[in-house]
């Protein structure tokens, strides 16, 4: 493993439950980057009319002193037929598009994040019918870590860019269905990785439970699909595409709860059909071994798509599976398998890949493991796939 000078491995509660023998581990935390912070404005009820060529009718420019991005919530979102609401920068050089009641058709609505502290919020209205209008509530305030978390040192920096491996057809159809998660609980913003499984449901997200576990959650939402840089070692972004989440499908506790639980997974749909545009990865129920070679695709600390295929920036060792059917406290029995591998905070939910097949045999979630602190921990796709049934389609190889 590296020293994170950027990221670090946060390390969060233990998970301990009395009177069991199993050694303890340590939940990778989601990366905390902003949080929710009240605004009040809101258009008159009914909004102006409009005309044929659909003008801006209303319009808030939304400011939050500081922030490095902003996200906006709507409230009580009703738009007449034909009408439609913008939420863009200044420049509107990036515009998303709404319209009736938004994405979740409840009126409720969290934008997808606009870099810098500024959003336009514009109504245009064709004036053919009255629209009730919006209430903005709140924004989300991205912020700076100003002072570095908590780190585990392990030796040099392994992680690369993703793009270091898209050479290789099979490692590129793999990270494509890799995202980066934005999203609001408990007053703040978080992120964390998630990746689309071939499911029941069309463009199935699969993430942990300790990020995702409510369905206010997934109504905050923002998968940002494609955010890598072109060129191993570059910094030219690639073209990115961000989807709402939609209706939590299962969800699993990060603690045991008498013989239930304690799979650290949640799986829940994506607005949009994501799948379509990036593909899905097949999640497979094969028993693991010591020595089997991985890569883990990841967004660490929220950063652009990198993946751990060396454990040492020198090269010279694998990222590999160390040890399988691993018993830890809180956590279901035999479930977890540990590797060395590089990772950090956001970098859980992200799919330990088996690159002979291009399946998903592990959903990392961890960070310091037993009585190594280098070790990352991730729970066996097998289980998951047991206790999610139907809602996964898994493979056996």
């Amino acid at each position: 493993m590296r020293n994170l000078p950027r990221f670090a491995v946060v390390m969060a509660a233990a998970l301990l439950v009395a009177g069991t023998g199993a050694p303890a581990a340590w939940a990778q935390a989601p990366w905390k980057v902003g949080e929710v912070r009240p605004y009040l404005a809101e258009t008159p009820h009914p909004y102006p009319a409009g005309a044929k060529d659909r003008p801006v009718v209303w319009a808030d420019r939304v400011v939050s002193p500081g922030a490095t991005f902003i996200r906006v919530h709507l409230s009580g979102l009703s738009l007449a037929r034909g009408d439609y609401l913008t939420i863009s920068d200044p420049d509107r050089t990036r515009v998303q598009t709404y319209m009736g009641e938004g994405p979740h058709r409840n009126g409720d609505l969290w934008s997808f994040s606009i870099d810098g502290d500024t959003a336009l919020v514009e109504i245009h209205a064709a004036g053919r019918e009255i629209g009730h209008g919006y209430r903005i509530d709140a924004v989300g305030h991205g912020t700076a870590r100003i002072e570095p978390a908590p780190e585990v040192v392990c030796g040099s920096n392994g992680l690369e860019d993703v793009a270091c491996h898209t050479k290789d057809k099979a490692f590129a159809a793999a990270q494509r269905p890799v995202a980066r998660l934005l999203f609001a609980s408990g007053g703040f913003l978080f992120l964390c990785t998630g990746w689309l499984a071939d499911g029941a449901n069309a463009s199935t997200l699969v993430t942990n439970n300790h990020c995702i576990s409510k369905q206010s959650e997934a109504d905050s939402l923002e998968a940002l699909f494609n955010f890598q840089v072109t060129k191993c070692g570059g910094t030219t972004p690639a073209p990115t595409m961000a989807y709402a989440g939609g209706t939590i499908l299962k969800t699993n506790n990060i603690q045991t709860r008498g013989k239930k639980d304690g799979l650290d997974y949640t799986l829940l749909a994506l607005d949009g059909n994501p799948e379509l545009t990036w593909g899905k990865i097949v999640p497979s129920r094969r028993p693991l071994a010591v020595g089997d070679p991985i890569w883990f695709i990841q967004h660490p600390g929220g950063e652009p798509k990198q993946v751990g295929f060396w454990e040492d920036a020198e090269q010279t060792v694998r990222c590999q599976i160390d040890a399988v059917d691993q018993s830890l406290r809180g956590v279901a029995h035999g479930s977890q398998a540990f590797y060395a591998c590089d990772s950090a905070g956001g970098s859980s939910g992200s799919p330990i890949i088996d690159p002979a097949t291009g399946h998903a045999i592990a959903l990392h979630h961890f960070g310091g493991v037993a009585t190594n602190p280098c070790l990352n921990g991730a729970t066996e796709m097998a289980p998951i796939c047991d206790d999610a049934g139907p809602l996964l389609n898994c493979a056996a190889d």
